[in-house]
């Protein structure tokens, strides 16, 4: 999600013709004349909305139908704090369609790019309902996730979800809380409480959203992650090594809920047009690192098991991206 990035945007920017907008999708995407739900994509799924009301006046526009494409680049793929041994970086297009009911479809593709890969690592479709009621906004989204085999993004091993966001704006701040069924070998259930404010400046088309999130879940997925994903002979070879042994890990109670990191984000965006261009910067604090058991088979067929606490950092990523409404 890189170099050659920020060419595009300003081609893309200044070809873009006047009108409203507001971001959607992993820090992009527009919901126009309503509320916008701008995801901060905590890896690629069951991630981060921040619920921002970007009606500007007491008198809104009626709701209308539109169709809406985004491209953003994401720095590492990263969730609840947890993330792959590589740097996981992402071209992320995206074309959504969304009713004026509610109701919206969109589908998205990640494209890794980094020193050592380059393909298409997860293809995504969602559909769900978005309403407002008040001050009260809810999102429901049920999505399906087609990752590449070679993916080594700690969620690889999530097939599909089904997703709730809802938030209140109290006016001087925003509460919001996301439930995930996060579907895999096992469910995974998880949670993101949060709070934020939003400033409109320069005539309300830029807008900068401070915000905190404190995320927790299961961890069958990140099990699945360490027997699958983490340790295997196709990422020696790539990386030049000789395969002498296989090894494996499982995560020690993962069916057990915790909560797994703290997110301070801050939310730009900044409309010309049709267009609005976006940045998520955020730094991700792990907690309640995994005590993972890892079993290693040698070429002369001896076992051996260990066990040790995952080793956990603290972690700054981000995401920019542009989108464009018609």
């Amino acid at each position: 999600m890189m170099k050659t990035l920020p060419v595009f945007l300003i081609v893309l920017v200044c070809s873009c013709q006047p009108a409203s907008a507001q971001s959607v999708r992993d820090s992009v995407g527009t919901t126009t004349e309503t509320d916008s739900l701008s995801r901060t994509k905590d890896s690629s799924q069951s991630a981060q909305f921040i619920f921002s009301d970007t009606t500007k006046d007491d008198n809104p526009p009626a709701k209308k139908s539109r169709f809406e494409t985004s491209l953003s680049y994401q720095s590492n793929d990263v969730y609840m704090g947890r993330k792959d041994s590589s740097v996981l970086p992402y071209f992320i297009p995206e074309f959504s369609y969304y009713h004026k009911s509610g109701i919206f479809v969109s589908t998205s593709l990640y494209y890794l790019k980094n020193q050592t890969a380059s393909r298409v690592d997860l293809v995504t479709i969602d559909a769900g309902y978005h309403f407002t009621t008040g001050h009260y906004d809810g999102l429901l989204t049920l999505s399906k996730y087609f990752y590449s085999s070679q993916s080594t993004s700690v969620t690889s091993e999530i097939s599909a979800s089904a997703e709730y966001q809802n938030g209140y704006d109290f006016g001087f701040l925003k509460t919001t809380f996301t439930g995930t069924l996060n579907i895999g070998n096992k469910l995974d259930f998880a949670g993101l409480f949060g709070v934020e404010h939003r400033f409109s400046l320069l005539e309300d088309k830029f807008d900068i959203t401070p915000a905190f999130a404190v995320g927790a879940s299961t961890q069958n997925f990140y099990s699945d992650y360490y027997k699958t994903r983490r340790y295997t002979i196709k990422r020696k070879a790539a990386a030049g090594q000789t395969a002498l042994e296989n090894i494996t890990g499982t995560v020690v109670n993962p069916s057990s809920f915790k909560i797994l990191d703290y997110e301070p984000s801050m939310l730009l965006e900044y409309t010309i047009g049709k267009c609005v261009i976006s940045f998520t910067p955020v730094y991700s604090i792990p907690v309640n690192p995994a005590l993972v058991n890892i079993q290693t088979t040698k070429a002369n067929g001896v076992v051996t098991d260990r066990t040790k606490t995952e080793q956990i950092e603290n972690t700054f990523f981000w995401t920019l991206g542009v989108s464009l409404l018609f």
